[in-house]
């Protein structure tokens, strides 16, 4: 147990090092290390469970969610968040918390660099989300071997009190409550303020990509921009009705041309039936006004996950134009 507390101190030092400076990719960083942290102790209760059943076969008769145990000892996290709310490590809040947290971790690590504006406060706020879990985390042994080597980081929340202490009081008391009363802990995490900064920069982008102009085009380029335009027109309509669209299709007649819009409204309807805007203003505002960091993140993700398609859609269109115009201005030019 002493091994295991010295080696996740360790991290969360160096997540806490990281955090302290601010920065987008230091904040990163120590996102990183307090999501491998939490995921470590879910695992390693897992594990000390698993290890008391298997010393007690009267125990392990009476113990209710073997099965959970099971799938907490594999790979999911899904299945170690389950099942440490069932253990008590965890609350409802906190796992939804860990759950959003460890999908940025994710995005993070994979495709880079997500969410820059509050990046710094998510990492603060999940550090403290961390410290949470740890203080909660049972121990109901404390075992160490003589002459065990710490890592250097989590030397300082140890005291040296001689070969013959109980192992409850080697750790030092002062140094853990100075430890976790550090301004990234104590400070009040305005969550309203910064999750709503990453909701406005999306929204400030959107009303210049619904308002590009039409861009004249010669007539051997136009079947390709349709053919594009309707790909990309696609992902605003439901699956079946995107795969019809995608179909590449001859020169419409003059008499196809005039029912285009009334058809496409009939046949191919658009999930978004009007700007989406003021209602994406009106649930930054509720955003802002939420006094709980958990629920304004658990907010943040469901509105940034059901604007995604729109968003991206138009963001693509929008470059597209500006391709387009482009090259209309370096035609004109000659080059």
């Amino acid at each position: 147990m002493l091994k295991f507390l010295a080696s996740v101190l360790d991290q969360m030092d160096l997540a806490l090092e990281h955090i302290q400076k601010s920065g987008v990719h230091d904040a990163r960083f120590g996102l990183m290390l307090t999501d491998n942290v939490i995921e470590l102790t879910m695992h390693e209760l897992a594990k000390n469970k698993h290890s008391e059943l298997k010393a007690s076969w009267i125990v392990r008769e009476r113990y209710q969610h073997t099965k959970e145990l099971e799938e907490a000892m594999g790979r999911v996290i899904e299945a170690k968040l389950k099942f440490a709310k069932l253990e008590g490590l965890l609350t409802e809040e906190q796992a939804r918390t860990v759950a959003i947290m460890h999908d940025f971790r994710n995005e993070l690590y994979h495709v880079g660099l997500q969410h820059e504006a509050i990046l710094p406060a998510l990492s603060r706020l999940y550090f403290s989300t961390a410290c949470a879990v740890l203080r909660a985390y049972p121990i109901r042994s404390f075992g160490y071997l003589v002459g065990i080597q710490l890592p250097e980081r989590s030397k300082k929340y140890f005291t040296n009190r001689g070969d013959y202490s109980p192992p409850s009081r080697m750790i030092s008391r002062r140094r853990a409550r100075r430890w976790r009363r550090s301004a990234i802990i104590r400070r009040p995490i305005r969550s309203g303020r910064w999750l709503t900064t990453c909701s406005r920069s999306s929204m400030s982008r959107t009303p210049t990509s619904i308002s590009w102009p039409r861009v004249s085009t010669p007539v051997s380029d136009r079947r390709e921009i349709r053919q594009q335009s309707s790909a990309r027109r696609g992902r605003l309509h439901s699956p079946k009705k995107a795969a019809s669209l995608r179909r590449p299709k001859g020169s419409p007649s003059m008499k196809e041309r005039r029912g285009c819009c009334s058809n496409g409204c009939a046949n191919y309807p658009v999930r978004f039936k009007k700007d989406p805007i003021p209602s994406w203003e009106r649930q930054v505002a509720r955003l802002r006004s939420k006094g709980n960091p958990n629920v304004a993140l658990e907010n943040y993700a469901a509105f940034m996950e059901h604007t995604a398609q729109l968003r991206e859609a138009l963001d693509e269109s929008a470059m597209a134009a500006e391709a387009e115009i482009d090259r209309l201005i370096d035609e004109r030019r000659g080059k």
